[in-house]
């Protein structure tokens, strides 16, 4: 049976004069939003706006909490310990609640960013603070399958949903080679992205980035949300081609 899909997007990464993502496009093509909490990109006003576009379209809004590193984009290693990590994102998914109270949306979801997500995928510790964080809230906690994300959840009692990259590829460990810089990336066309995810979505499988790996979901696996990074140059074509690629399965 094909794994049950969603597609979610990090979205609301804007600050102050600055834009980043194309918001306004790719809301309509995807399932969840991770907002932007703050701390590596959002202000005030940009929260404000994220909050109302995911209401204007119907999408779940999720928390995207990060280290505290604007100027690094939350992608450098900072070294917290656990309790000082559980309250940097706390503070961070407070702020989007208060937002979404306002446009009387739920929380979706938590899904860390940057270098907060993969040193939790590493760290069991840290990983528990985020899942206790999504059992406050009872929301589920969306993470990297087979690592510390998914013990987490389940000593914490939390729904994990396992995520998936289509815009950036795997080691043969099973590893995100995720570049420093958008500008970095492996380049993809929409085509090879809908190829991607609908092997992806029909098999449980991808292949690694060097080919002599064929990689798949821990054993069980039914569900799994696409990632589409909002920063990439070209994030709103990769968006669509996903969504094509969902519904195409779907509707078979």
């Amino acid at each position: 049976m094909p794994l049950e899909a969603s597609l979610n997007c990090d979205a609301g990464e804007s600050f102050g004069p600055y834009s980043i993502g194309d918001d306004e496009n790719l809301f309509p093509l995807v399932s969840l939003v991770n907002a932007a909490c703050g701390f590596h990109g959002s202000d005030f006003d940009v929260m404000k706006k994220t909050a109302e576009l995911a209401k204007k379209h119907g999408v779940g809004i999720g928390a995207h909490p990060s280290l505290p590193d604007q100027q690094g984009f939350g992608r450098r290693v900072m070294h917290l310990p656990p309790d000082s990590f559980f309250n940097c994102l706390l503070y961070q998914v407070g702020a989007l609640v208060a937002f979404l109270k306002l446009e009387n949306l739920p929380l979706s979801h938590i899904k860390c960013h940057g270098q907060a997500y993969v040193m939790a995928s590493k760290d069991l510790d840290l990983a528990r603070q985020i899942a206790r964080i999504a059992k406050l809230y009872a929301v589920p906690m969306l993470g990297m399958p087979g690592t510390a994300h998914q013990e987490a959840c389940q000593l914490e009692g939390v729904d994990f949903v396992p995520e998936w990259y289509v815009d950036v590829l795997y080691g043969d460990e099973g590893q995100l080679l995720a570049p420093r810089s958008a500008a970095l990336r492996d380049p993809v066309t929409p085509e090879d992205v809908y190829k991607r995810a609908r092997r992806m979505i029909e098999t449980g499988t991808w292949t690694s980035k060097s080919g002599a790996k064929e990689l798949s979901f821990p054993e069980g696996t039914t569900k799994v949300s696409i990632c589409v990074h909002g920063d990439f140059p070209g994030a709103v074509d990769v968006a669509g081609a996903v969504r094509r690629a969902i519904n195409d399965v779907q509707n078979e």
